[in-house]
């Protein structure tokens, strides 16, 4: 296993990139788009697709954490000695990748914040949203999702403790949720949504031909 206090900075930098990025593209979005009229086009979602991606997400984020504390104050011992850690002969390894993939899973969903800036889809838009189509948004049409799946996948990998794959559920109320969303997009763009969709895939860029 490698150095939990090493992996707990790593983790630590990430996520103060995560929230720095999204607290000012936040205090960006207010600031520029104050003022004007939201309006819906679809109702809000809710059921069991909302509360799993808000249940996955919460317990990712409350682990990652926990993870940081642990590790820092000499404490990992909690969960490094618990029934649910998984050993094996290359743990090292496989949290090696999980270090690269959750890497790769923060850079994408910080560059997918910052290509939206403030044009970010929310189920209430003004007149004048844009339909974001540069950055990551060239290639997949819910990269910030993307990036989540990515994120909890990392993660559990460079945790290996079963408690670590809870935030997994969240992936399929994402699934769900990208459903009313494109509903949304669809109506508020029309046919220029549609032929954006043709163009890229949901999670994974589409094979050109």
């Amino acid at each position: 296993m490698l150095a939990s206090l090493g992996i707990a900075v790593f983790l630590a930098v990430c996520l103060a990139f995560f929230w720095g990025v999204n607290l000012y593209n936040l205090r960006r979005h207010s600031t520029e788009r104050r003022g004007e009229e939201y309006r819906a086009e679809v109702d809000r979602p809710g059921g069991v697709a909302v509360m799993l991606a808000a249940f996955g997400t919460g317990v990712f984020f409350l682990e990652s954490g926990l993870y940081i504390i642990l590790a820092f104050m000499d404490h990992f011992w909690i969960l490094g000695d618990s029934v649910f850690q998984l050993r094996f002969s290359f743990d090292s390894q496989v949290q090696l990748s999980g270090i690269v993939i959750t890497g790769f899973g923060y850079a994408l969903f910080i560059w997918s914040v910052l290509a939206r800036g403030k044009f970010a889809t929310s189920w209430e838009m003004p007149q004048n949203q844009e339909l974001v189509t540069w950055g990551p948004y060239r290639y997949v049409r819910h990269p910030s999702y993307l990036a989540y799946f990515i994120l909890f996948t990392g993660f559990f990998l460079i945790v290996l403790n079963l408690l670590a794959a809870i935030p997994l559920v969240a992936i399929p109320g994402y699934v769900g949720l990208v459903n009313r969303e494109e509903e949304l997009l669809t109506r508020r763009f029309g046919v220029e949504y549609l032929k954006y969709r043709r163009k890229t895939g949901r999670f994974l860029p589409r094979r050109k031909t």
